[in-house]
């Protein structure tokens, strides 16, 4: 009987790591003085610097493309999961610029501050609009960028209550509006504004997505959690001394910080069903 025993012991530790999954590290991106990354639905990386410069790389990790635009600032907000377009905001120049996968700009402007006194955070939304988080009324507005219009108009008090309605960030997908409030967590609206709820996670990187996935890092686990289900899937990060900001995309999974970004093979890691 001990013998049997034995033999099922054994057995059941070769299952175990033959089911076990290691990651690979594919590439390194050396990129001092990174200011944001974003993924496209091809397979293309973007990395903006600190001036605002942006450079496309392929999914190996080679640079293919630079754009440098002509006013100098570091952007806020970096957007290329759209299908056709590339979006980014600059806070500092409180200017919006929408690029096409080339990275050559096909709409550009300032915010019209007779309209929007001070943008806080923005994107890129369906249907030619652009939110935004005005931080002088803390309104949630509706830009059409054509005809430079505000389209609609809410105070974020009558959206969120009892709210700091301190907004870190802000993104539209799958027709919904997620904005990260400091120490509140993620707060999901739909796509003319109104409240659905609130995930309260802790995030310390920008609004990440995979599927219907928002992407973070715990502690040391890679969490996947399910926005609309609240389902919570963690992974074993690869090394515990990672960078905290993580994308994912069909090739790859990213960990990257400010001077360099980590490419692991997704098909090679515990995402692979993923």
């Amino acid at each position: 009987m001990r013998k049997i025993l034995m033999i099922l012991f054994n057995f059941s530790l070769f299952h175990f790591s033959i089911a076990q999954v290691d990651w690979t590290l594919q590439n390194t991106i050396e990129f001092p003085r990174l200011g944001l990354l974003s993924l496209d639905n091809q397979g293309f990386i973007f990395i903006s610097d600190l001036e605002g410069n942006l450079y496309q790389f392929n999914k190996e990790g080679i640079q293919v493309n630079n754009f440098s635009p002509y006013r100098q600032g570091a952007l806020s907000q970096l957007e290329a999961a759209w299908t056709v377009n590339i979006f980014t905001f600059s806070r500092d120049l409180q200017e919006y610029r929408i690029l096409d996968r080339f990275i050559n700009p096909v709409a550009q402007n300032r915010i019209p501050i007779d309209k929007i006194t001070l943008a806080k955070v923005a994107t890129l939304g369906n249907n030619n609009i652009i939110w935004v988080i005005d931080e002088a009324d803390l309104s949630l507005k509706q830009l059409d960028y054509r005809i430079n219009e505000i389209l609609q108009q809410q105070p974020l008090n009558l959206i969120l209550e009892r709210s700091s309605l301190e907004v870190i960030d802000i993104r539209e997908y799958q027709n919904l509006l997620f904005l990260h409030i400091k120490d509140e967590g993620v707060y999901i609206l739909d796509n003319q504004g109104n409240y659905i709820k609130n995930l309260k996670i802790k995030l310390d990187q920008k609004l990440s997505f995979w599927k219907n996935y928002l992407v973070f890092r715990e502690n040391d686990h890679l969490v996947l959690l399910d926005f609309q289900t609240g389902k919570r899937e963690e992974f074993d990060l690869p090394e515990k001394l990672l960078p905290n900001n993580i994308m994912i995309n069909q090739y790859a999974v990213f960990f990257f910080d400010e001077n360099k970004v980590l490419l692991y093979s997704k098909v090679n890691s515990p995402l692979k069903n993923f």
